[in-house]
């Protein structure tokens, strides 16, 4: 079995992109969400409430509603979040494929059997890393992101752990072999203007901006005074595989120009 493991806040489109496109090699999906902002505010179980939107995966979807501690704010919560998927994977066999990273980052379907087949030859977990773009389909950074992580169950304690090795803030994948291609993208502060000021408060690097100040930084496609990054970024004429970018053509407003090339 090949299970995919992460954690949702509000990113409702983000969500039906990543299970449209994950649907060909994932067989269940565990998906967290916690009560609270990874910066600490209370909030609701958005999925929980919406989850009829869902029916068609409804088979394949299991959903842990956290319950984060009071007092908890920023790497507390997200670690506590990344241990707490575990809940989910308790259950499966020690063979089985988990998948983990962050809602934004998704393998390429056309590759992810080589993923797989490169575990296998090592007997170790694979680091993925990803193309990144920021705040449009076709904006891309000047760096890549270390994203997803691909291991069989008996290859890690939890998903926090394999996700972020011994550290609690920055990734230490020591304990991966590296994938030695692109292996997919991080399609990160996508998203309506609401969606980017509720990140904005949510996240832990950009909890203490002004969110209209980092919308209208976004707005002018100045991605690095957004958020800090210490990246530039640039609108590319990128190529996606053939059946993501038919997913990906069905949100016009995330473009800057129009969607891309297919592979």
């Amino acid at each position: 079995m090949i299970v995919d493991a992460f954690m949702f806040n509000d990113e409702f489109d983000m969500l039906d992109i990543h299970l449209a496109i994950t649907d060909s090699y994932v067989d269940r999906w565990v998906i967290l969400e916690g009560n609270r902002t990874w910066s600490g505010i209370p909030k609701p179980y958005h999925l929980l409430n919406n989850l009829d939107k869902y029916s068609k995966y409804a088979d394949r979807i299991q959903l842990i509603s956290l319950d984060i501690p009071d007092g908890y704010v920023n790497w507390q919560c997200e670690n506590y979040s990344r241990a707490s998927l575990q809940q989910g994977i308790d259950c499966l066999d020690d063979k089985d494929i988990i998948l983990h990273g962050d809602l934004d980052e998704i393998l390429d379907p056309t590759k992810f059997n080589s993923i797989v087949d490169l575990m296998n030859l090592h007997g170790r977990p694979v680091n993925c890393s990803l193309e990144m773009f920021i705040y449009r389909f076709d904006q891309q950074t000047d760096r890549r992101w270390s994203g997803n992580v691909v291991a069989q169950k008996h290859m890690f304690d939890n998903p926090q752990q394999l996700y972020k090795g011994i550290n609690t803030k920055k990734k230490d994948r020591s304990h991966c072999v590296a994938y030695p291609d692109t292996a997919g993208w991080h399609w990160t502060w996508i998203g309506s203007d609401q969606r980017i000021r509720s990140k904005v408060a949510s996240c832990i690097e950009s909890q203490h901006r002004d969110p209209e100040q980092v919308l209208s930084s976004f707005k002018q496609l100045d991605t690095a005074a957004a958020i800090n990054h210490k990246c530039t970024s640039s609108t590319v004429e990128c190529t996606y595989p053939a059946e993501v970018n038919k997913i990906l053509e069905q949100y016009p407003q995330y473009w800057n120009i129009a969607p891309c090339q297919t592979q």
